[in-house]
Parts: C-alpha cells; sequence; structure tokens
C-alpha cells in the first residue's frame, strides 16, 4: 500500500462504505419521526380525491363555450347553494351558480370556477336566500377547467408517495398523515461505538469536573464525536468505551465493540509511535485496512478499514481517528457520518455540502487537503477560525464547522462547507 491510497477524500469514503449494507427492518414503526423509511409509501387513493376548487369562487357550466364570453352581461344571477370543504358537493342547477370556497368539492355538471373578485355580490333576500351575483367584465377570461385542481392530479391511488431510503422528517410526516400511514416499516437503530484510547486520559468520560493530575487530559472526544449523533434519530445512543495503550485490552475492547455494534469509531493510536497500537490490532483482528493516511490536515494518519464476520458476511467499518480533538472532531464528521448515513439505510448517504466564500484568506497554502474551522459571517459567507494545533478546543468551540480546501488552494472559494 502507498503511503496516500487516495488523492480525494471522497473516493476513502466512498472504498469504506462499498461493502456496507443498510441495517435490518424494524417492521409496524408508530414512532418513526426522524427514522429512515424501509419501503416505499403509496397513495392509498388519488389526491386530490376529487375534482376541487384552487379559489373562492362561483362554480359554473357553460359546456357548450371555451370561453365565457356572454357573462360579462348585467343581469342578475342566483346563486342556488354553496360547496363547502368538508361536505359533500350541492347539486348542480342549470338556473344559477354554485358559491364554492378554496378545497370544496367541484360539482358534477360545473365546467370552470370563477374568482369571487371578478363578480359583485348582492345580499340574500327572501326570494334568494343565498344572494345573486352580477359578473364583471374579468370573468369573460375564465376558460373552461379554470381554476379548478382535478382529480389525481398531485398523485394517482397507488402511486408512490414517498421512497424508501428517506429521513422522516415533518414534510414526510404530513404526508403519510395525509394518506392515512398510522405505522411503516423503518430501519432499526444503527448501533456506535466510540472508543477513546490513550493512557493519558482521565478513564471516567462522564465526569469532566473531577480533579486531575497534570500528566492527565480529560476526554474530550467521547463527549464531542457523541453529540454529533444527537440530532440523528436513527443512530441509537452510543456505547463510549476506553482502552488504555494496551495492546490486548485495546483487541478486547475492539473485537467486543465490532460484535455489538454496526460501526467502530476509535480515536488516538493510530499515528507511528511506539504506543500506537490500533494499527496493528486492525490487522490482528483479521479487518481489512482500506487505508491508512491520506493527504490531509488535520487528521493525516486517518485509518479506515472493514471487519467482515466470516459466519455472517456482516461487515462493519473501523475508523480510527487521530486523537487530538480538531483532528477526531472533523474526521468524525467527514468520514463517519456518511458512512452511519449508509448503514442507516439512507439512499443519498454521500455528503452534499453546502458552499460559503470566505471573508479574508491568508497567504499561506498546504500540498494537502485542508480542513480549516469557519465561522459563519452571513449567508454564503465565513471567515477563518485561526487555531494554535489540532489540540485547540477554544477555536473548535468558536466555529461553526469547518471547510475543505484542495491541496495548494488559498482563494475566497466558494468551498464547500460541513457544519457541526
Amino acid at each position: 500500500m502507498t503511503e496516500h491510497a487516495f488523492d480525494r477524500l471522497d473516493d476513502a469514503i466512498a472504498a469504506l462504505a462499498r461493502p456496507l449494507t443498510a441495517v435490518e427492518i424494524e417492521p409496524d414503526c408508530r414512532d418513526y419521526l426522524g427514522r429512515v423509511l424501509a419501503e416505499p409509501i403509496r397513495s392509498d387513493r388519488d389526491h386530490p380525491a376529487a375534482d376541487v376548487s384552487a379559489m373562492d369562487g362561483y362554480a359554473v357550466a357553460l359546456p357548450d363555450r371555451d370561453r365565457t364570453s356572454e357573462l360579462d352581461r348585467e343581469e342578475e344571477v342566483t346563486v342556488t347553494a354553496e360547496s363547502i370543504p368538508g361536505s359533500p358537493p350541492p347539486a348542480f342547477s342549470a338556473t344559477g351558480v354554485i358559491r364554492i370556497f378554496t378545497g370544496g368539492i367541484v360539482p358534477a355538471g360545473c365546467d370552470r370556477v370563477i374568482q369571487r373578485e371578478h363578480s359583485i355580490e348582492n345580499a340574500a333576500s327572501t326570494a334568494h336566500p343565498l344572494g345573486t351575483i352580477r359578473w364583471r367584465a374579468a370573468a369573460s377570461g375564465n376558460p373552461a377547467g379554470a381554476n379548478i385542481r382535478r382529480q389525481g392530479e398531485n398523485l394517482a391511488a397507488g402511486a408512490e408517495a414517498l421512497p424508501a431510503g428517506v429521513v422522516i422528517g415533518a414534510p414526510q410526516i404530513a404526508a403519510m398523515a395525509s394518506f392515512g400511514v398510522a405505522s411503516t416499516s423503518v430501519h432499526r437503530q444503527v448501533r456506535v461505538a466510540i472508543i477513546t484510547t490513550g493512557d493519558e486520559l482521565s478513564g471516567d468520560v462522564t465526569a469532566p469536573g473531577q480533579a486531575l493530575p497534570a500528566w492527565k487530559i480529560r476526554n474530550s472526544n467521547a463527549p464531542a464525536i457523541g453529540g454529533l449523533l444527537t440530532s440523528r434519530r436513527f443512530v441509537d445512543a452510543p456505547t463510549l468505551l476506553h482502552a488504555d495503550d494496551d495492546p490486548e485490552r485495546l483487541q478486547q475492547t475492539l473485537t467486543a465493540a465490532i460484535d455489538a455494534h454496526d460501526i467502530v469509531l476509535l480515536t488516538g493510536g493510530v499515528s507511528m509511535g511506539d504506543h500506537d497500537y490500533v494499527p496493528q490490532v486492525v490487522d490482528q483482528i483479521g479487518a481489512e485496512t482500506v487505508f491508512h493516511k491520506l493527504p490531509l490536515r488535520p487528521g493525516k494518519p486517518i485509518l479506515g478499514a472493514v471487519h467482515t464476520d466470516r459466519a455472517t458476511s456482516k461487515s462493519t467499518p473501523i475508523i480510527g481517528l487521530p486523537g487530538n480533538p480538531v483532528s477526531a472532531t472533523m474526521g468524525a464528521v467527514r468520514f463517519g457520518l456518511p458512512l452511519i448515513d449508509k448503514l442507516a439505510g439512507l439512499s443519498r448517504w454521500q455528503y452534499h455540502p453546502t458552499h460559503v466564500v470566505l471573508d479574508q484568506v491568508g497567504p499561506k497554502t498546504l500540498p494537502l487537503v485542508w480542513l480549516r474551522a469557519v465561522r459563519l459571517t452571513q449567508s454564503g459567507q465565513a471567515e477563518l477560525v485561526i487555531g494554535k494545533g489540532s489540540g485547540d478546543l477554544v477555536s473548535l468551540a468558536a466555529s461553526d464547522g469547518f471547510i475543505e480546501m484542495p491541496p495548494g488552494a488559498n482563494h475566497p472559494g466558494p468551498w464547500p462547507f460541513f457544519a457541526w
């Protein structure tokens, strides 16, 4: 393997994702907000279910005329009935017009709806309980079919309303409710293990306020990467694990994590130091290393591997991230989240980032892909957050995300932007 198996990050991610398949299906799910749809949703009836009015007005019938040229006359026309949303349509009368409201069913026999503002309305009387109208000159401009939404024009009964592989959000729930869907099949939640490594880390990842000796540091990687997953309801609460710099302990922890999870994210121990055991342990458990080191800053030592269970053929991706917090957090977003999305069953799991233009760019360039923390200043624009290295949590906390610049670039962009 060459030092850089891939020059493009997307190519490295695609290679790691290639053997992965979506997790199992959970049928008859009723709490499906935020979950990934595992089967298409089909319309249970035409939508709209009948011809309905697109606006308030008057339903009329002029079957022998293409245009309403005679409606600019001054005589009064009787309003014979009303068609109200949520009620069956009234019978059509050839001696008058039907007042209709937006969403009301167009009565059989009526071939157009004329806007209410194209009429002059007269008050109700004993002889005309619903009143009468006279047409304005503008009424003559309504051809047959005007202002009518035809039955099934949005979707025919049995047609696909939602495809499998989408996250069920508010718009999807609205569509599902409209088609009478109370439960559906979704992919089960993805199980993620986060393993931090290193003797220098405090072993208790849940107590950041505890007093520590100077040779220890608090574990920020586990809560940071776990926090990236909270907005994804299709991901189960991550399992937070820790392994000291002991290859046997690391192998036990990694093997157990693979057995119980769909993806494993490690931080630390991926470089070339005497105590960086992740690459050798990944090899010892029989995983295939897809890449180790990419032309990337921060995060050059990143490792991507796939463990395939011989008995079940299940493929579990392993991502070894550098231990420095900036590298680990950016790497988790750029590499971990797309793979999680594919495992979750999303059909569009690859990143489609928005782009931003930098307010200012310095003269410095790198011969590597450069992930640079930025703060948004206005829509489509951002400023660089200059840090003091990949361990600078202060600059990380001041950012809204990061941009990705190719090797040798130093112009304002636009650059792809990855939000936290």
